[in-house]
């Protein structure tokens, strides 16, 4: 091309604002010209958005003050210029996503009616824009469509109150009325966007695939185009590659292949690299070049074997996946800002997370979700949008409907590789078969064999399962197939049951109410002392409908059984000592869990936790609080969740089994000490063995091997008293750093307070807005706590072995920082400490 060429850059554009937002009881509107004559109250409102967000950023919706917006018709307004003017220029609506029953009207003219909140719509408006324009979206009420007559479902579900609900395309979030706070999804939810220009993408799918060592990116893409394209490539890194380019009535359709020889492949964090290459599709027309930005672009191979239950193979590896359940970042907008998720992915990520379900009781994420899972090696178990309900997928209409919406999310997803899973639902088959219905309708064609082909045409070499649990003569026993493990958690089965149950692999499990921090308290109770039973608090406690229990009950179970104390006595004296300790106990039986499931006796394969965050401030199944900040759960399971891992497992009789796992390509060298500790710092026996680590492997000890003699480690045998508190298990690297840690306490009970413990502490400056501390104890210390406000530490909630330096490395949370305070506690120590370190000078 010549030198004198010219180059734009096409992205999306023409997002619409400001926007206005009114309520009319449903009915009374029919068309916008109506409006005017309303008394309509117009609320200003930032699109994309809800209904809940606009109405709690006008400070008329609380959490609790909630009224029901279900019960009213919506209508958002806006206006805007057109440059075109006669439409000299392409002009493309762009509808992102409207929850649900929408009609949207361009300058009086009804455009298009949708009812399901999971599709996007493009709308040609090119002759239909005036140099002013007028754009109203109405939203009709759900609960007025709710009481038009349907067909009875064959089963019903305490998840929802409505059964009918399971004909509308819409997320469940606000509807669900045993965990999610009161806001349903309402309102242009993702974004609307007029798009103009000399060439404006209609559609554009990328799928990139692995083929052996090469990888081969397929693009299909429709444009709308005022002006002549000559040519067409796709780069794909330092590759380039012709297209075929037809020209088509309305603008050009593009399509062809280009190949990455020994193209280096994505893998997650956890076993290699994630490596992505830039693509962009490049368009010439006379001496102008046009780019179109693409996402970045990863190739991998997955397989899924059920040889032994469920496994995720990546590029041949086996991975043993480990995560949550992803909800959203914002429960009000349903999305959350770029920065919002890339907090919490990163949190999740540095945590260990190599997997995150996105459930079908939540919503299909954004495009940023998925871009930042590329990036940050994260796979992603996709369930579809359907949960437990009788979905109604033989009415011709209904059906219609789902082929459009699943067609365009899979080719949406197909860009990403980080998308390794396809499920067809959540727990259809199990709502089923509890309530005995017979098993030829478990399932049906559409879960069965409509969805996978769907999945197989646009995003080929995936997995796939019709539904979570499922396998076995019932689909929800946990020892074959897929199953939602809650046999630790709610059905109070004791640790032993982890193995007993033989779990291959639990895309949800786990599900405790974990206690946030102080600060999420207070926003709970809005300044108020942290009460057990405030019904703000109790309000928030995740439970399931028609059961006379809680999650906090069963949590509250676990703190007895463990620490031998009567929770409802200890909340009722000693609040604060109940909170430590209940923070402690579901961090506690998750690590347990996963120690069990990463040993080396273990059939299982993967393991994800019900909610990796929660929907609004409370003691939720999340492990993160709504805010973003960890709770302890989070550092427990961060601790088992590494690469290179160091797990131990009670083998009763025969004593401790010791197991090493590494994940990594690279060998290890170092070695693994065995420590017997009467508290509060007596020694009874300690011995350490030299080991090496070969990568992606693992190695099992016997802690009896390698201390020599018999010391009844786990206090099996029991011939008198036991003569240690606690057997620690420290795996060190070549120079002396802790790789990994375990404790294993003889008689768990509630312990004293210390005050003879000395704690030597140090604070240190180690860059912008990131401090360091260092503690050393004379004894063991339990449940040490380390905060400092507006500061996140990356360790928290650890036993501290007497004689060991622990290193606590803190960042800032915002540019605006307080000066660095840490507060320094134990369940054991009787006094708290405060570590400062002396801002960096300017």
């Amino acid at each position: 091309m010549a030198s004198n060429t010219s180059e734009r850059v096409i992205a999306n554009q023409g997002s619409l604002s400001p926007w206005l937002c009114c309520a009319h009881r449903p009915g009374t509107i029919a068309n916008p010209s109506q409006l005017t004559g309303a008394a309509s109250e117009w609320l200003p409102a930032t699109v994309p958005c809800t209904v809940a967000s606009t109405l709690a950023a006008n400070k008329r919706w609380s959490f609790e003050h909630s009224p029901d917006i279900d019960t009213d018709d919506w209508w958002f307004a806006t206006s805007f210029q057109a440059k075109t003017g006669g439409g000299q220029h392409p002009a493309q609506l762009h509808l992102d996503g409207l929850a649900t029953l929408a009609e949207v009207w361009l300058n009086g003219e009804l455009l298009l009616k949708t009812d399901n909140m999971f599709r996007s719509y493009c709308v040609d408006v090119s002759s239909r824009l005036r140099l002013e324009n007028e754009l109203i979206i109405g939203f009709r009420s759900i609960t007025e469509d709710l009481k038009a007559k349907r067909p009875r479902p064959r089963w019903k579900t305490n998840l929802v109150n409505n059964q009918q609900l399971r004909w509308h395309r819409t997320s469940l979030q606000g509807r669900i009325p045993g965990w999610s706070p009161p806001a349903p999804a309402i309102g242009p939810w993702r974004g609307v966007r007029l798009e103009t220009g000399p060439i404006t993408p209609h559609s554009l799918t990328v799928r990139p695939q692995l083929e052996g060592t090469v990888g081969v990116v397929t693009l299909e893409a429709h444009l709308l185009s005022a002006v002549p394209i000559q040519r067409a490539s796709l780069r794909v890194g330092a590759h380039l590659e012709a297209l075929h380019l037809e020209r088509e009535v309305d603008g050009y359709s593009v399509r062809g292949k280009l190949q990455v020889a020994n193209a280096r492949s994505w893998s997650p964090h956890t076993h290699g690299q994630p490596v992505l290459y830039d693509c962009e599709l490049i368009l010439e027309s006379g001496d102008v070049r046009y780019r179109i930005a693409c996402d970045p672009l990863g190739f991998r191979k997955v397989e899924v074997s059920t040889a032994d239950g469920f496994q995720v193979l990546i590029n041949g590896q086996p991975v043993y996946c480990r995560g949550a359940c992803w909800t959203v970042s914002d429960i009000l907008t349903l999305s959350g800002t770029e920065e919002q998720l890339r907090h919490d992915l990163t949190l999740a990520r540095d945590a260990g997370v190599n997997m995150l379900r996105v459930g079908g009781t939540m919503v299909y994420e954004s495009d940023s979700f998925y871009r930042l899972c590329d990036e940050l090696g994260i796979l992603v178990w996709q369930d579809f949008m359907f949960a437990n309900m009788d979905y109604p997928v033989d009415d011709e209409s209904f059906r219609h409907n789902l082929v459009a919406e699943v067609s365009e999310q899979v080719r949406r997803l197909a860009t990403h590789a980080c998308v390794a899973v396809y499920c067809g639902n959540s727990e259809i088959e199990q709502q089923a078969a509890m309530l005995g219905m017979p098993r030829e309708i478990w399932t049906n064609s559409w879960f069965a064999q409509e969805l996978p082909e769907l999945c197989d045409r646009f995003h080929p070499g995936t997995g796939y399962v019709p539904s979570t649990p499922t396998g076995g003569a019932l689909p929800f026993q946990p020892n074959t197939g897929l199953t939602h493990y809650y046999g630790v958690g709610a059905y109070l089965r004791p640790t032993s049951d982890i193995r007993r149950s033989d779990v291959k692999f639990t895309p949800e499990c786990l599900g405790f109410s974990n206690i946030p921090e102080a600060s999420t308290i207070e926003a709970i109770t809005q300044g108020g002392h942290a009460v057990m039973h405030d019904a703000r608090w109790k309000r928030r406690v995740p439970r399931d409908i028609g059961a006379g229990w809680d999650f906090e009950d069963v949590r509250d179970h676990y703190l007895k059984e463990t620490f031998n104390v009567d929770p409802v006595q200890l909340r009722s004296w000693d609040t604060p000592k109940y909170l430590q300790l209940s923070r402690l106990i579901s961090g506690e039986m998750m690590q347990q869990a996963f120690s069990e499931w990463r040993s080396s006796h273990s059939h299982n394969h993967g393991g994800l936790i019900w909610f990796y965050k929660d929907l609004w401030p409370a003691a939720g199944w999340g492990i993160l609080d709504s805010m973003g900040t960890p709770k302890a759960a989070y550092y427990f399971l961060k601790r088992v969740w590494s690469s290179r891992q160091l797990v131990v497992t009670d083998e009763g009789l025969n004593g401790l089994h010791l197991h090493l796992i590494n994940e990594t390509s690279e060998a290890c060298n170092g070695s693994i000490e065995v420590q017997l500790l009467k508290e509060p710092n007596v020694v009874v026996a300690r011995q350490e063995l030299a080991v090496r680590l070969e990568g992606a492997s693992r190695r099992t000890f016997s802690a009896d091997e390698i201390l020599g003699g018999f010391y009844d480690v786990s206090y099996a045998y029991r011939f008198g008293p036991p003569h240690h508190d606690v057997a620690i298990v420290t795996w060190f690297d070549s120079e002396r750093r802790v790789i990994g840690e375990a404790f294993h306490f003889i008689r768990r009970s509630v312990p004293a307070l210390d005050r003879a413990v000395t704690l030597q502490t140090t604070g240190d400056v180690v860059g912008d807005n990131r401090y360091q501390i260092t503690l050393q104890s004379d004894r063991l210390l339990q449940g040490v706590t380390v905060n400092a406000k507006g500061y996140l530490p990356d360790d928290n909630y650890f036993h501290l072995p007497p004689g060991r330096t622990k290193t606590v490395t803190f960042r800032a949370t915002s540019a605006q920082a307080p000066s660095f305070k840490a507060l320094v506690e134990a369940i054991n120590m009787e006094s708290s400490h405060v570590v400062s370190a002396r801002p960096k000078s300017v």
